[in-house]
């Protein structure tokens, strides 16, 4: 796996290029002084981030946290009563810090699935996600993840992007942060890199540098539901988040977070999209 003392170097790298640029304030909300006002004055929830998954929660140039999932939990937040403080906590031990109470929910791109329900709550889902595969431009015999047997597939450590690559016979190389991998696809360390496609389309088509150089394949695989992760003593934060949830839905105000974050995605690709 990739030694995480180098990540913070690369990051900075990586994100430096990116098409949203620190010229333009790096959040869809779009408060009054009186809502900041509140906001700031809520009762804090303590809440967990892997943020190396752009343009989901990672940290840009200036060291602030940003992101789809920040930015929504905060207008979350601040409908329900409380103001979320994040914590950025490797992916491989978010789950047990959970389960620890280190802090009292996750937002980090978590995929609701039956075995994580069994250690802790979620919230109502909140967006649509597919996995990708993206390869070398000049690579031809690949066309779906199966032609990739044997090769070797970057993915994030821990995630269904990891398991599906391994369960295709790929040798996997997982990292901590995904943009290692999509520079050592781009320098020939790797056949393929495998993420949600959100992801991947934000470093392919938002970074010059790759775009001329990589290319997607057109099957998704795997099409999730993403959710926040609550420890399972909180049931009253599940229930004032998915009631706030949904009035941020009912009022437009997702799809226009979404609009923000994901405006290099390509329109009809199944991610990012707002779930009923």
């Amino acid at each position: 796996m990739i030694n995480r003392k180098f990540l913070s170097v690369i990051l900075v790298v990586l994100l430096g290029c990116i098409a949203l640029t620190t010229a333009v304030a790096q959040t869809a909300l779009s408060w009054s002084a009186e809502e900041q006002r509140r906001f700031n004055g809520l009762p804090e929830v303590s809440v967990g981030t892997d943020a190396t998954w752009p343009p989901m929660e990672y940290f840009n140039r200036e060291g602030e946290l940003v992101g789809f999932d920040i930015d929504l939990l905060r207008e979350i937040g601040l409908r329900a009563g409380f103001r979320p403080v994040f914590e950025s906590v490797p992916w491989d031990g978010i789950f047990i810090g959970l389960i620890n109470r280190r802090y009292e929910m996750i937002a980090s791109s978590v995929t609701i699935l039956e075995e994580r329900k069994r250690a802790m709550l979620f919230s109502d889902p909140y967006l649509e996600a597919a996995q990708y595969v993206v390869v070398r431009l000049e690579e031809q015999s690949v066309e779906v993840l199966e032609d990739l047997r044997g090769r070797e597939i970057g993915a994030q450590i821990g995630t269904t992007g990891a398991r599906i690559a391994g369960d295709a016979g790929a040798v996997v190389r997982t990292y901590d942060d995904l943009g290692l991998g999509i520079e050592d696809l781009v320098q020939g360390r790797l056949d393929a890199v495998v993420a949600d496609v959100a992801i991947i389309e934000y470093y392919v088509l938002a970074h010059p540098q790759y775009g001329d150089r990589l290319r997607i394949l057109d099957h998704p695989y795997v099409v999730e539901l993403y959710g926040f992760a609550i420890h399972r003593d909180r049931q009253d934060l599940q229930s004032s988040i998915n009631e706030a949830l949904r009035s941020v839905r009912e009022e437009g105000e997702l799809q226009r977070i979404k609009s923000f974050w994901f405006r290099h995605v390509t329109p009809g690709t199944p991610d990012g999209t707002d779930t009923p």
